[in-house]
């Protein structure tokens, strides 16, 4: 990254993207532009969270309801000399092929077209995750090698009608494949670089504004507050611990 960077940043409201922003802003002297899906209600919360930084406006904020929307980063991207891009769908609501696969690489894809349209944008991270180099029955097996040609092999067909764990994982494998297909067909006429960075669960302290442990949550913060608060049986406290510890 450049000395001083303006940085475009999804997923700020999540886990990993609060943590994101929270280092920038005390490790960095970049600007941030956070995308935010229910903007009304979430910008006092960054405000109060954050009063220096949007009162100088280090801290800026671009509402985008639907990030599938073609075209719809483009404005905030023509500005950003980096995107870092960790929002990513997670409920499926009963069509897991139309609310989270395609939903998964229809955002990537925008962002890709959106900083290959940006003059500033030098390079481009998307968060994925662990389980796009490995499938969820061998993540435990100390056997297990993963290099940078392991994927994560379930197939479609058992994506498509769920559970939320097999879509989740077919939809980010699926659009790292069509991430680096476009990278290939787009390398000469682009001038920004690609990093997929592939996180296990992500525990500790959650700077998330408004954040509320919620055993429901499928990953992350929420699991292991389930597990440890919340389990009834020792096997569903054996799943998470102490490999996560």
């Amino acid at each position: 990254m450049a000395e001083t960077e303006s940085i475009l940043l999804t997923g700020a409201t999540g886990n990993v993207g609060a943590v994101i922003l929270e280092t920038l802003f005390r490790t960095t002297p970049h600007s941030v532009n956070i995308v935010l899906r229910d903007a009304a209600k979430q910008i006092p919360l960054f405000e109060s969270r954050f009063p220096e930084e949007t009162s100088s406006s280090r801290l800026t904020f671009t509402p985008i309801s639907d990030m599938t929307v073609p075209g719809v980063f483009d404005t905030a991207a023509s500005t950003a000399t980096s995107i870092i891009h960790c929002a990513t769908p997670i409920a499926g609501n009963g069509d897991w092929v139309k609310n989270m696969i395609e939903t998964t690489w229809n955002i990537d894809h925008n962002i890709l077209l959106a900083a290959k349209k940006s003059p500033r944008v030098t390079r481009v991270i998307i968060c994925g995750t662990l389980l796009q180099a490995i499938n969820y029955g061998t993540l435990f097996d100390p056997n297990t090698t993963i290099t940078p040609s392991s994927y994560n092999s379930i197939p479609f067909d058992k994506a498509k009608d769920g559970p939320w764990s097999n879509a989740y994982m077919y939809s980010k494998t699926n659009a790292e494949h069509k991430t680096w297909a476009w990278l290939r067909e787009n390398a000469s006429s682009i001038n920004f670089d690609i990093i997929m960075t592939l996180p296990p669960m992500i525990t500790g302290r959650s700077p998330q504004v408004g954040y509320k442990p919620n055993g429901g949550s499928p990953g992350g913060v929420g699991r292991i507050y389930t597990a440890l608060l919340e389990t009834k049986k020792a096997e569903d406290m054996d799943a998470i611990f102490p490999f996560f510890m």
